[in-house]
């Protein structure tokens, strides 16, 4: 009998026993999830704060110098904002292109950045007749050496902004991929050629000139089909920087080189725009009849009209 009443009393006792312990086990496993998301929590904590905190907005360097600096040490182009007080699209680029969030976002980081006033601060007088900058806004892109990569010469909204910013290092047209063709292949008419046309649709002429001199050494005989108007183009850089005596006779070289084609034609209108420029207008209107009686099909020859009776509007003013 009392072994038939221990039984039940034994099971009541291990079922509560049986409760506690599970309990007890349901207790330790919801004090070790909270444990668990606590520490992931700090763990997330961690990281975000060693996250690298997203610009907000471009730091502009101040200084060539240093903007170079930064450049060499951290293995980035610069992007210099050539720009003058009076250039309204130059504070219309400053108010939406650089300040668009995508750009930043983008941008901000992965070049230094760097804004020079070309009237009013040494380094940006420097560099506005190094680089041979006439309009504005212009938006050079330099490498870690000073060297242009290329330029953007207009003004751009964000995205064609960013888009042609990132073309220039592997571009075949641009400044930096033209000028390593050239160092690769030092005898090529096409590459030196294509890089002095580069120069020369940038009006940088002091650059420009001896780029195309050196297309006239390297294929003196015109086997290329360059020397020609590589000539003209020299002594076309030279009268864009006032040097007409050397311009004269550049032109009296071709002329004696070449003496027919369209090149030695076009030649004529230099000459007389540069006898014009010395005040030597007889001189000058002389040569542009002498074009109109003699290439009167010429692709020019409207200008060259337009030009003529201009002067000589302005000699019968005399």
């Amino acid at each position: 009998m009392s072994g038939a009443n221990a039984s039940p009393t034994r099971s009541a006792s291990a079922i509560a026993r049986s409760l506690n312990a599970g309990r007890s086990h349901q207790y330790m496993l919801r004090n070790f999830v909270l444990a668990g998301f606590v520490v992931s929590a700090i763990v997330l904590g961690l990281i975000l704060i060693n996250l690298p905190a997203r610009a907000s907005t471009i730091t502009w360097e101040r200084d060539y110098g240093k903007a170079v600096e930064r450049a060499r040490n951290e293995k980035k182009l610069i992007i210099a904002d050539m720009f003058t007080d009076w250039c309204e699209l130059c504070k219309k680029m400053d108010a939406e292109t650089f300040a668009e969030p995508r750009l930043i976002q983008k941008m901000a980081g992965k070049y230094v950045w760097l804004k020079l006033n070309t009237e009013t601060q040494e380094d940006g007088i420097r560099l506005q007749k190094e680089f041979a900058i006439l309009t504005y806004p212009t938006i050079l892109v330099l490498d870690s050496q000073g060297e242009e990569v290329d330029r953007v010469d207009r003004f751009l909204a964000a995205a064609p902004f960013t888009e042609k910013v990132e073309s220039f290092v592997s571009s075949p047209d641009s400044l930096l991929s033209l000028r390593r063709k050239v160092q690769e292949q030092p005898n090529s008419v096409s590459a030196q050629y294509a890089l002095a046309e580069k120069l020369l649709s940038q009006n940088n002429y002091a650059k420009a000139g001896p780029a195309f001199a050196r297309v006239v050494e390297l294929d003196p005989e015109n086997r290329e089909g360059k020397t020609d108007s590589s000539q003209y183009n020299v002594a076309l850089c030279l009268a864009s920087q006032e040097k007409f005596v050397e311009a004269i006779l550049e032109l009296d070289a071709l002329e004696t080189r070449f003496p027919v084609g369209n090149t030695v034609a076009v030649a004529k209108v230099l000459r007389a725009q540069i006898y014009r420029c010395c005040n030597k207008l007889d001189e000058a209107q002389a040569l542009l009849r002498e074009y109109v009686d003699k290439y009167p099909t010429q692709g020019h020859i409207q200008e060259v009209e337009n030009l003529l009776a201009t002067m000589e509007a302005q000699s019968g003013s005399r």
